[in-house]
């Protein structure tokens, strides 16, 4: 018999070990299965869930948790890995999730992105290097963000040795360890990388990661994502900015531009371009509310919108 507790550890150690998983997955997966464990018991043993137990959880996970549909997917996707491990290494028998399908429907939502009117007066209210440091940091997080598309994990975790600053290049790591690159483009964003890293060297000439705050430590994820936020309120936009607000209107944008869908997938490293191919239906939504406001055929008659 083999305890939750101790599959779990055994897991994590696969995959840290042997499939040399991004600390981000490995974080993930270490959070879904110790929900997991509290829900089951950590000292239960994994012979003993079966599908009772995962639809119990799943129900748990909504209405006790009150998770969202995609967290809830995410949970139950985890422990499909970590049951079908627990297979192939002969400690189970037969996965509980054979044959058996526990569906979590994830509302269908679009992406929602920056306007062009919103990122103009973010960065109005961020300033520049005039702001000091972590102002030109902010401001740089930014333009990286919307012109690559990165998510904000992936662009903390950039270290000097991944930019190419002859080239305009950074070498990415993303989720699945899936590596692309993704390229610098536009003057204001390259002449601000260069000044950012003459002050860079001159608080760390050590540090590995890219991207400093003014104490000479990394900018953590959580650091860039608060002063965004508050940048944001700043500049008296109504709704709440976040990253992936900057990364979804990346994407907006080059679809809008006329950039082919799949080098949009390649550049947000997309694993499917079914995921990509929403950012068509956000440029299609934007065509109608444009004709919408154009009413041609209203004006015709005299009329204007409606």
């Amino acid at each position: 018999m083999c305890s939750l507790n101790e599959a779990k550890d055994r897991f994590l150690d696969h995959c840290r070990v042997g499939r040399s998983l991004s600390a981000n997955t490995l974080k993930a997966y270490a959070t879904d299965l110790a929900d997991f464990a509290v829900f089951v018991g950590a000292n239960e043993a994994v012979e003993n869930v079966g599908r009772d137990t995962l639809r119990d959880y799943a129900r748990w996970l909504m209405d006790q948790r009150h998770l969202k549909e995609a967290s809830v997917k995410r949970r139950i996707a985890a422990l499909k890995v970590f049951f079908r491990w627990l297979e192939r290494e002969e400690v189970l028998e037969i996965t509980p999730f054979h044959r058996f399908d526990l569906v979590v429907r994830l509302p269908r939502r679009l992406p929602r992105g920056v306007s062009a009117e919103e990122l103009k007066r973010l960065l109005e209210a961020i300033g520049g290097e005039k702001n000091g440091f972590d102002a030109l940091l902010l401001r740089l997080t930014v333009l990286l963000l919307f012109t690559t598309g990165l998510r904000i994990g992936e662009l903390a975790a950039v270290h000097m040795a991944d930019l190419d600053r002859v080239e305009g290049v950074i070498q990415v790591r993303g989720k699945g360890n899936r590596e692309r690159r993704v390229y610098l483009i536009g003057r204001e964003l390259l002449r601000l990388l260069e000044r950012y890293v003459v002050l860079r060297q001159r608080l760390s000439s050590e540090a590995e990661e890219l991207l400093l705050i003014s104490t000479g430590k990394p900018a953590m994820p959580q650091y860039l994502r608060r002063r965004l936020i508050r940048a944001g309120k700043a500049a008296g936009l109504s709704r709440r900015i976040t990253p992936h607000m900057l990364r979804h209107a990346a994407a907006t944008h080059l679809v809008e531009a006329g950039v082919d869908i799949r080098f949009v997938q390649k550049l947000l490293g997309h694993a499917s371009i079914a995921t990509t191919q929403i950012y068509t239906q956000v440029s299609d939504n934007s065509l109608k509310e444009a004709l919408i406001r154009a009413d041609t055929v209203g004006r015709l008659a005299g009329r204007r919108g409606r």
